[in-house]
């Protein structure tokens, strides 16, 4: 079966080390990558100008690179239960993949959100790559309880063994060869319009009505790139 796809990004900006993303792809025909503004985040929590400023960039790095894969980022604001239901509709979606979070109203958000995907015959594939362990694993085998000191993670952790090794980002090419991995990007496209921009384009700090008045220096720009090299520059110190 070749599905119509959604891949909802949240905290996990990037192509590397995405299984989620990979999930997605896998006998897929349309690829929708997804990020949504939703709003229960700016009105319960505190956001300041240089973290909207990080977000920001970060999408804008993220569309960046898709647009290399001929594809492209749609950003939709609005609550996730109200917003993916009509897009499972206007796009045909058959399959929802995302990327594990821990957080009290995320996981409520997503039961939700799963519930309303079944509804509409969509499959939902999580996949845990935003911590190195499962969680819930850990307290299984910590006896149901959460551990309480780090001494005792790390005896957890080892009994369980080592993380998962990061899965390599998809591109045209590794896609041909599937020696590299085991899917294709034959026949998979992602539906966008000449209005991209217009509907589904990245806002601008003015367009969320904030005030950049008080902006400092652009010190730690956000994105996927930009985080690699800055990896790559941390790991070259001895």
């Amino acid at each position: 079966m070749s599905h119509n796809s959604i891949h909802w990004f949240r905290k996990g900006l990037r192509l590397h080390d995405n299984p989620a993303l990979l999930a997605a792809l896998k006998d897929c025909r349309h690829i929708y990558p997804l990020f949504l503004l939703d709003p229960w985040y700016s009105n319960n929590t505190r956001i300041g100008i240089n973290r909207w400023r990080f977000l920001i960039e970060a999408l804008k790095d993220l569309d960046s690179s898709l647009k290399k894969l001929n594809s492209r980022l749609f950003v939709v604001s609005g609550s996730p239960t109200e917003v993916l239901p009509k897009l499972f509709e206007k796009w045909k979606i058959t399959r929802l993949t995302f990327e594990v979070d821990t957080e009290p109203y995320s996981q409520s958000r997503d039961e939700e959100v799963m519930k309303l995907a079944k509804e509409h015959g969509v499959e939902v594939i999580p996949k845990i790559s935003h911590t190195l362990y499962n969680i819930d694993r850990i307290i299984e085998e910590n006896n149901g309880k959460t551990p309480m000191t780090y001494v005792r993670l790390q005896s957890v952790v080892k009994a369980i063994g080592p993380p998962k090794k990061p899965v390599l980002a998809p591109t045209k090419e590794d896609m041909k060869d599937e020696t590299v991995m085991p899917l294709s990007l034959e026949g998979v496209s992602t539906l966008f319009s000449e209005d991209h921009e217009k509907e589904f384009g990245i806002p601008t700090l003015e367009h969320l009505g904030l005030d950049t008045s008080s902006l400092g220096p652009d010190l730690f720009p956000g994105g996927e790139q930009e985080a690699l090299r800055r990896l790559d520059e941390h790991m070259e110190r001895r």
